[in-house]
């Protein structure tokens, strides 16, 4: 039956922890796929953009560092957890004494000259009883920072998508804009042609002529600004993405651009959803738990010790009942003078929590504020994208009459061009407002800790 009992405890032992690590994976892949919150980047309507975020998901640097990180604290919670544990260790000693002289033990007792060998084989056991929860309050602090590292992997993911998806789209702001400024440059080349033309035939002043020439070299500088910027931007995208197989981002000018509306107002509530404010949290819970450490660092500690093994002179007869060394204790100990040590270092602690506790207020007022100031931002944006189109949709019925004219032969080419060129104008001013907007609204996404806003309606 004792044997029994022992090969279950032995199966228990090795079976407890590989279960108890295929929870932790389990729970670890079911945050990633939450943290990627792949339905709300569906929302706009771009498969490219979701399949370069699942990319971005699975090569990041810095989200592979923010998953390292986690298991970094992992292990140096272990460490700590190890001292709520018993030491066992094995310390044998083999010793040959030599004796080159007598030993004299009062008058009658005399030890002549001798050699021996002492042999000793311990197994040393001590045990801090953990009377006043000091340790596992240790403990307990440094699990705080798993789940701490665990709320930063959240934030990288929130960050580093929001940031993916800001560059992709600014990217095909840029493409479209290119797009709409090769189409201007022609306009513009045929009008210089046509004023020479007028020139020629001493129709146009020379000031006019010198006009469509500046006007030229200025829409070719804003290509060049733009060609810049496309390149920065796909630096940017092939660093975020991290993928030794994609060199270049292709023309973007086709995708859509698809705006989400966003709330009048937000609940307060919402801030309780960002991983800076949740680790605020945490980091008060794990100085308030430090605190309770150093107070309990000021009293007795309490050591139960204790050795079993064989004490002999000779090794073939090492293990008998004879040589047998077994002992048990229990040591109290107190530190009566420390120079003020653990003193100061409760103090210490206590200004940490305190330091903790402010570092908690300035966090709520600061996601206040980000969470109102994005989604003002938001707002105005999405106003002033609605006011762009009515201008755009003005422009295009203005482009409109100016056709009709034309082609009734009431006014002449140059003036259908000009017409053009304020249209592709405006309509470079709608695809610059539409990016603003979705932007606006990662900020938002993001201020609010990466979720959709949409289920929040109150304000704060």
């Amino acid at each position: 039956m004792k044997k029994l009992a022992t090969f279950t405890l032995i199966l228990l032992f090795l079976f407890i922890q590989p279960v108890h690590s295929k929870q932790k994976e389990d729970v670890h892949k079911l945050n990633t796929v939450k943290y990627m919150n792949i339905e709300w980047w569906e929302k706009f309507n771009d498969p490219l953009l979701v399949e370069y975020l699942n990319k971005v998901f699975k090569n990041n640097h810095d989200l592979k560092i923010a998953e390292l990180k986690i298991k970094e604290n992992e292990q140096i919670a272990k460490q700590v957890f190890a001292n709520e544990l018993p030491n066992v260790y094995f310390n044998p000693n083999i010793e040959r004494v030599l004796s080159s002289s007598e030993q004299h033990f009062g008058e009658n007792m005399v030890i002549p000259d001798y050699s021996q060998t002492n042999l000793l084989f311990p197994i040393k056991a001590s045990y801090e009883i953990d009377i006043w929860g000091k340790n596992h309050n240790i403990t307990k602090s440094y699990k705080k920072n798993i789940e701490i590292s665990e709320l930063n992997r959240r934030k990288a993911y929130i960050s580093i998508s929001s940031e993916f998806a800001a560059a992709y789209y600014n990217l095909i702001k840029c493409d479209k804009l290119l797009a709409l400024q090769n189409i201007l440059l022609a306009n513009q080349k045929e009008l210089l042609r046509l004023a020479n033309i007028k020139f020629e035939a001493g129709k146009a002043s020379v000031d006019e002529v010198i006009y469509e020439q500046k006007r030229l070299k200025k829409l070719e500088e804003e290509q060049n600004i733009l060609t810049k910027e496309r390149e920065m931007l796909q630096d940017e995208l092939i660093v975020l993405i991290a993928d030794d197989n994609i060199k270049k981002i292709d023309d973007l000018s086709r995708s859509e651009i698809v705006n989400i509306q966003v709330p009048n107002a937000i609940s307060s509530e919402i801030i309780e959803n960002r991983p800076d404010y949740l680790a605020s949290v945490l980091n008060l819970e794990k100085m308030g738990l430090e605190v309770r450490a150093a107070k309990k660092n000021l009293l007795p500690r309490f050591f139960i010790f204790g050795q079993f093994g064989f004490n002999g002179y000779h090794l073939n007869q090492l293990f008998g009942a004879d040589n047998l060394l077994a002992s048990i204790g229990v040591m109290p100990a107190i530190d009566i003078f420390t120079g003020g040590r653990k003193l100061a270092h409760l103090k210490f602690k206590k200004y940490q929590y305190d330091e903790a506790l402010e570092f908690y207020k300035q966090t709520v007022l600061n996601s206040y504020k980000e969470v109102n100031d994005t989604l003002v931002s938001a707002k105005i944006s999405d106003k002033n994208l609605a006011s762009t189109k009515e201008r755009y949709e003005l422009e295009g019925k203005n482009l409109h009459i100016v056709n009709c004219r034309y082609s009734v032969g009431k006014i002449n080419k140059i003036e259908l061009l000009s017409a053009e060129q304020r249209e592709l104008e405006m309509h470079k001013a709608l695809i610059a407002s539409e990016v603003t907007n979705i932007i606006a609204t990662l900020g938002l996404y993001k201020s609010i800790g990466g979720c959709d806003f949409s289920n929040y309606v109150e304000k704060i």
